[in-house]
């Protein structure tokens, strides 16, 4: 069963998401993206399930515009309720890509949920911040535990991906830089990982390889 949030995939949905992703190219990604590397590893037939580092709001606005790139739609993303909701763009945009949960809530089904948000890879590419919270654009925090129960309902290709100098743009407190910030941004789309390389590790073993592989992407100085 769908949460309230996520609507199934129809044509008014792909569509929808099929502007979005222009959009956030002709009005984020173009003045600010300098260059994304491994872009290849972005394939529409193939269904993967992402990870990245977090650092502002507008990395989902990134993202989506490397997916659109490459024609990888429908894709859903992993939310805060609470966060997204917090304006009506961002509701509105969510409602169109966002798998949202009341992270700030107890909830004795959230495992089920994160279970049905893992099984959506039969439709959806699948993209996930793990940390769980928005970082410093250089460190890669400990990832929650809540990725493990959605890779091992995936059972997909894990793809990991960082994204480097966010942080220039915007941050989680910082005010947004529209001019120092112009060609900073670069995204990093690491080597896919296959299902038989992470499903026999436990939980803890887990995040911190994915942990791991997403610092791994992290370009050198």
């Amino acid at each position: 069963m769908n949460p309230p949030d996520t609507q199934p995939v129809t044509r008014a949905r792909v569509m929808a998401q099929r502007i979005l992703g222009a959009c956030a190219t002709a009005f984020f990604a173009l003045p600010y993206l300098r260059r994304a590397h491994g872009l290849d590893r972005l394939r529409r037939e193939v269904k993967c399930l992402f990870v990245s580092n977090h650092v502002s709001l507008l990395d989902t606005v990134l993202l989506g515009s490397l997916f659109w790139r490459r024609h990888c739609y429908p894709i859903l993303v992993l939310g805060d309720k609470t966060v997204w909701h917090g304006s009506r763009f961002r509701r509105v945009l969510s409602g169109q890509i966002g798998f949202l949960l009341e992270r700030s809530k107890l909830n004795l089904d959230r495992i089920s949920e994160l279970e049905t948000f893992g099984r959506s890879i039969n439709d959806f590419h699948l993209v996930v911040f793990p940390e769980g919270t928005r970082g410093d654009g250089v460190n890669v925090g400990r990832c929650q535990p809540g990725i493990y129960y959605i890779a091992q309902q995936a059972r997909a290709p894990i793809v990991p991906v960082f994204i480097a100098n966010m942080q220039r743009v915007s941050t989680k407190h910082g005010r947004f830089h529209p001019l120092s910030g112009l060609r900073q941004i670069e995204v990093y789309f690491g080597e896919p990982i296959k299902p038989q390389e992470y499903v026999p590790l436990t939980r803890d073993e887990f995040t911190e390889f994915v942990q791991a592989k997403i610092a791994a992407q992290r370009p050198t100085p």
